[in-house]
C-alpha cells in the first residue's frame, strides 16, 4: 500500500502537467506541516497568503470584464464574502483587541461599515428594506439578494452564526436540485449511494439521473413533507460532519472495503478494522499499515468531525453529553431543527 497520486495521463498539456507537479510539491508540503513542522506550516500559509494576493488582483480584472470562467470570479467573491464577515464579526466580539489592531489601518470594515458615506449607500441600496419588526420584506433587493434561496429567513430572530451558515449550506446541497449538482469536482450526489441503496448498485453512466429521479420523488422542500426530507438530510449531515464511526456505519459494502474513500471520509481506521477481521497481521505488519494509514489521511486531509469545532455554539452543544456518538446526535438534532425553521411553510 502505498499513498495515492495522480496517475499522469499521456494527453496532458505543459500546463496540466506543470499544475499536477506543484499539486504534488504542495502535498508533501501539506504533509511536514500536518506531522508537526512549524517551518512547514509558515511556509505553507505564506504560499496561500501569496496565492490569495494574486487571486485578488486576477478577481478583480475578470470580474470587471465580465468573465464567467472557471472558476466564476463573481461567485467567487460572494463565497469569499459569506466566509469572511461572519468571521470578522465574530473575532470583533471575542477578540476585540486583536481586531483594533489592525482596523486602525484600515478604511472599511468590509461590507458593513464604511468610511466614504458615498460607499455605504451604495452598499446600503443593494439590500432588501424590512418592515420595523424585521420581518418581511417591504422592497426588493435590487440585485435580487436571496431571491432563490428558498429559505424562511427571519431578520429580527436569525441567528447568524456557522450552525445557520451549515443548516443553510445543507439545503442548498440537498434539497435545491440544480444548485446541487453545481460542483468543480466528482459527482455532485455520490453521498446519496449511503441513503439509498439501488443507487449504490447503479451503473455510473445511469447514476445522475437516477439520483436526480430519487430527489425529485420527495417533492419541493417545505416544513410540510419534513417527514420525507428529513432522512435524507439526515445522511447528509452524518457524511460530511459526523464522526467517522458514525460515517462509516451509513457506508455501503463496496464503499466498505474501498480505502480511497474511507480515506476521503476520514474513516480509514474503520476501514482498517474491517479489513484486520479477515486477515492475520503480524506485529511489523500492523504498525507499517497504520504508519501508511496515517500518511494516507494526512493525504487526504478530511475535515474532522463537527463536534471538534472550537466554536462556542458548538461547544455549547456537545458538552451536553459525554460520549462522542451522544455528542454527534446532540449537534446533529441542533442542525435539524435549524434546517426545518428555514424550511418554506409550503
Amino acid at each position: 500500500m502505498s499513498n495515492p497520486e495522480r496517475k499522469q495521463v499521456k494527453s496532458e498539456t505543459p500546463e496540466e502537467i506543470l499544475a499536477r507537479k506543484i499539486h504534488l510539491l504542495l502535498g508533501k508540503l501539506e504533509k511536514r506541516a500536518t506531522e508537526g513542522s512549524q517551518k512547514a506550516k509558515e511556509e505553507l500559509n505564506f504560499i496561500r497568503w501569496l496565492c490569495l494576493d494574486k487571486l485578488k488582483a486576477n478577481l478583480e480584472r475578470s470580474a470587471k470584464a465580465g468573465e464567467i470562467g472557471f472558476p466564476p470570479p463573481i461567485r467567487t467573491l460572494l463565497e469569499m464574502a459569506d466566509f469572511a464577515i461572519p468571521l470578522l464579526l465574530w473575532l470583533s466580539k471575542h477578540q476585540r483587541d486583536n481586531v483594533k489592531q489592525y482596523a486602525r489601518n484600515r478604511w472599511a470594515w468590509p461590507a458593513y461599515v464604511h468610511l466614504s458615506k458615498q460607499t455605504q449607500n451604495l452598499y446600503e441600496a443593494l439590500l432588501p428594506k424590512f418592515n420595523s419588526t424585521g420581518k418581511q420584506i417591504v422592497k426588493d433587493s435590487p440585485i435580487g439578494l436571496g431571491s432563490n434561496l428558498g429559505l424562511v429567513i427571519n431578520p429580527s430572530r436569525t441567528k447568524g452564526d456557522w450552525l445557520f451558515v451549515l443548516a443553510a449550506n445543507t439545503i442548498r446541497w440537498v434539497a435545491d436540485i440544480e444548485e446541487s449538482r453545481k460542483v468543480y469536482f466528482g459527482r455532485p450526489w455520490n453521498w446519496l449511494s449511503a441513503h439509498h441503496k439501488p443507487l449504490a448498485k447503479t451503473k455510473s453512466k445511469n447514476f445522475d439521473k437516477a439520483a436526480r429521479k430519487f430527489l425529485e420523488s420527495h417533492g419541493k422542500f417545505t416544513r410540510a413533507n419534513w417527514n420525507q426530507w428529513k432522512p435524507v438530510f439526515e445522511t447528509y449531515l452524518t457524511l460530511h460532519y459526523g464522526p467517522p464511526s458514525e460515517k462509516f456505519k451509513l457506508f455501503p459494502p463496496q464503499w466498505k472495503s474501498n480505502l480511497f474513500i474511507a480515506a476521503h471520509h476520514g474513516a480509514e481506521m474503520q476501514w482498517f478494522e474491517e479489513y484486520r477481521k479477515s486477515r492475520l497481521l503480524s506485529a511489523v505488519e500492523e504498525t507499517q499499515f497504520l504508519s501508511e494509514l496515517k500518511g494516507l489521511a494526512a493525504f487526504h486531509e478530511a475535515d474532522a468531525p463537527l463536534q471538534q469545532s472550537d466554536r462556542p455554539e458548538i461547544r455549547e452543544i456537545v458538552n451536553r453529553r459525554k460520549t462522542e456518538k451522544g455528542k454527534w446526535i446532540e449537534l446533529k438534532d441542533e442542525l435539524l431543527k435549524r434546517i426545518f425553521k428555514l424550511a418554506p411553510p409550503s
